[in-house]
């Protein structure tokens, strides 16, 4: 058996460490799932089957706008789904739903949880009956609980959406490198 000289093992190790970080960076980019991505719809909320969300000063005007400008603010185009085209395959997007769920207690306070999630709809054909079938894909979701008096709270809930928004918005600038 032959030894192999100390510039021939270098010249192997390097080419080990290459392998090794190509793949580091291919499974890098496997969790990239807004890769691609070009578009974000943020859809309605429905803040009308819950009086509360009225009385602490919630407006769907206030949610989309704390939504859609800070997410245009990260680089992604954003429109409201009453102004959105459709997705196509040049137009990659997904749809921002907001769930807002709000309870005012005796004392004025107001309690909101709030979160955004970005998902999309895909048909896909089952492989085990090859039926066609829309499923739901989550890209992304976050949420958080938020607590003040009834005054400043809807001020609170747009900081905390605009805060939800910025890190989607951070999270897709990441995904696209």
């Amino acid at each position: 058996m032959r030894r192999l000289g100390h510039a021939c093992c270098v010249a192997l190790l390097a080419a080990a460490a290459s392998c090794l970080s190509l793949d580091a960076q291919a499974q890098g980019r496997e969790s990239a799932v807004l890769e691609g991505v070009n578009m974000a719809v943020v859809m309605p909320v429905d803040l009308a089957a819950n009086a509360a969300n009225a009385e602490c000063g919630l407006t769907e005007q206030l949610i989309a706008e704390a939504i859609q400008l800070t997410v245009q603010s990260a680089g992604l185009r954003t429109e409201l789904l009453a102004q959105a085209q459709p997705f196509t395959t040049i137009t990659p997007g997904v749809y921002l739903i907001p769930t807002i769920a709000t309870l005012r207690d005796s004392s004025s306070l107001c309690v909101t949880w709030l979160s955004l999630k970005a998902q999309s709809a895909h048909t896909l054909t089952l492989p085990s009956t090859q039926q066609r079938k829309t499923v739901q894909i989550l890209y992304w979701d976050r949420g958080m609980l938020l607590s003040t008096p009834r005054g400043g709270h809807a001020g609170a809930v747009a900081a905390g959406l605009r805060q939800l928004a910025s890190d989607f918005g951070e999270q897709w600038r990441h995904d696209q490198r």
